[in-house]
């Protein structure tokens, strides 16, 4: 028999049953559709990652902190020379040091803490903003750029208590103090003095339109003269509520100002969330002109002695490298010089790992179904060898060869496969389509994740095509093989 004999006679055999096919191709349908969703999630959270690690440079960048053991002999400070050291090195297209400064904070009436985290211009210009301008590097002033969930971590003055809700605060234009840590002892008066008043200073009232008058400022510094109305009281802890203020006595008080504040909602999640960004230079000149030049700087470092360093150290350098395959040789670089380095590249290919393992446990889920298809297929052949045993032995004495028999079943078989795979996919592909318009906006947006939550590539096309095609064969050999022992007197015998 031809080759286009033996799949004319498959195809009409299955015409004949009609309903028993399409039941059995509807089996492969919901098989082929369960490994291919289940797979194009596992493809689309992993995409979906690495396109927003490799969108924000993690790919290509390695991050260098401090050591923060500074009295230890082989430690490792980041300094102006460190940058230059960086920049020298081979694959290296910029190196971005950053300082890090905690300082209490006052906004109207409410108070709270920043981490102010002084960057490069190049980094300030990726920062996305809903509203106002970014600190430019030529000003003197501590300009910051606020995180909008910075505003969570305030709590009101009158009361002392956090807020169940994070507070409407306008940091663009409420009055913001922060407070710094000085060395000078506070004398006996001023401590009687504030040991007998609240903390709450109307100065720094939403409604008072005063606050930057010659009385809260000092003229020729711009700094605002330490506050007694303001101390730390231990009478704030008695009562049924907490209160507390984060500014002592000892603090100096400094004006800031808020030039912009981060795209997004309270419930709005990025990288520049958490935490307050200035110009790195106008923020080392902000310290400067606040401690004294033989006083520690909070978040600074010392030596042996206790004493701190003529210059200020980085809190950590990012380095950002030509291409995503020169990572790896930089960072063994850095680390061989004795610096503590970390790639996210690393941390992402194992992130990734854990991707295809999910990927690994999603096909498994969806080819659960599929092997309920293949016994589907493996009864409907068996029937059918049952049915037309007479049509076999009249096939063997007419001359047909046990192969061509045995492909006859093979074919019907396969054709079940080939036909369930295809409208699988295309299943498949309408559920996709599903949870990307309707399931992504509701998740993957929210935690900044991307647009899509399910993705099929083509190689899954074709692979699970193929693979539907191979089980229907798999699950037609055993049928295949009993058509082909039957005998043909038998078999033409049979009523």
């Amino acid at each position: 028999m031809k080759i286009s004999d033996i799949l004319g006679m498959s195809l009409s055999n299955l015409w004949r049953r009609k309903t028993r096919t399409i039941l059995t191709v509807l089996g492969v349908v919901i098989g082929t559709a369960s490994i291919v969703v289940m797979l194009s999630l596992g493809i689309g959270l992993r995409q979906s990652m690495m396109e927003q690690a490799s969108q924000a440079g993690g790919l290509k960048q390695i991050m260098v902190e401090s050591d923060m053991d500074y009295g230890s002999s082989d430690e490792k400070l980041l300094g102006d020379d460190t940058v230059s050291l960086f920049q020298e090195l081979e694959h290296v297209e910029s190196v971005e040091p950053q300082i890090s400064y905690y300082m209490p904070v006052q906004a109207g009436r409410y108070e709270g803490s920043f981490d102010i985290i002084g960057v490069t211009p190049e980094v300030l210009e990726q920062i996305e903003l809903e509203k106002g301008s970014l600190p430019q590097a030529d000003q003197t002033t501590l300009n910051l750029v606020i995180g909008n969930q910075v505003v969570g971590d305030f709590w009101e003055i009158n009361s002392g208590d956090y807020l169940d809700e994070s507070p409407d605060i306008d940091f663009m234009t409420l009055p913001l103090v922060g407070g710094i840590e000085i060395d000078e002892d506070i004398p006996e008066t001023d401590a009687e003095q504030n040991s007998d008043s609240d903390y709450y200073d109307s100065t720094f009232s939403d409604s008072d339109p005063d606050f930057e008058s010659e009385d809260d400022f000092d003229s020729d510094t711009d700094t605002e003269q330490p506050s007694t109305q303001n101390a730390f009281d231990s009478d704030d802890f008695l009562g049924d509520s907490l209160s507390y203020t984060a500014f002592s006595s000892d603090m100096k008080r400094v004006r800031l100002k808020a030039t912009g504040i981060t795209a997004g909602d309270e419930g709005d999640y990025t990288d520049f969330s958490y935490y307050c960004y200035a110009d790195l230079e106008a923020l080392k000149t902000f310290l400067k002109q606040n401690y004294p030049a033989n006083s520690v700087i909070p978040g600074q470092p010392t030596d042996r002695s206790g004493k701190p360093f003529r210059d200020l150290k980085y809190t950590m350098i990012t380095i950002n490298v030509d291409e995503s395959s020169n990572v790896e040789e930089v960072l063994q670089t850095i680390q061989e010089m004795g610096y503590r380095g970390e790639a996210n590249k690393e941390w992402l290919e194992e992130l990734e790992k854990e991707y295809m393992i999910i990927e690994a446990v999603l096909g498994g889920i969806g080819a659960v179904a599929m092997l309920v298809a293949a016994i589907s297929i493996a009864n409907t052949m068996t029937m059918s060898t049952y049915e037309r045993t007479k049509e076999i032995g009249v096939m063997k004495v007419l001359g047909c060869t046990l192969g061509n028999i045995r492909s006859m079943f093979l074919a019907e078989a396969a054709f079940i496969g080939l036909l369930g795979g295809i409208v699988g996919v295309g299943f498949s592909y309408g559920l996709s389509v599903l949870a990307n318009n309707v399931i992504a906006p509701a998740i993957m947006e929210e935690y900044d994740l991307g647009a899509h939550i399910s993705v099929i590539p083509l190689w899954l096309v074709l692979a699970s095509i193929v693979f539907s095609t191979l089980i229907g064969m798999l699950a037609g050999f055993f049928p295949a093989q009993r058509a082909t022992r039957l005998s043909p007197l038998a078999a033409i015998r049979n009523d």
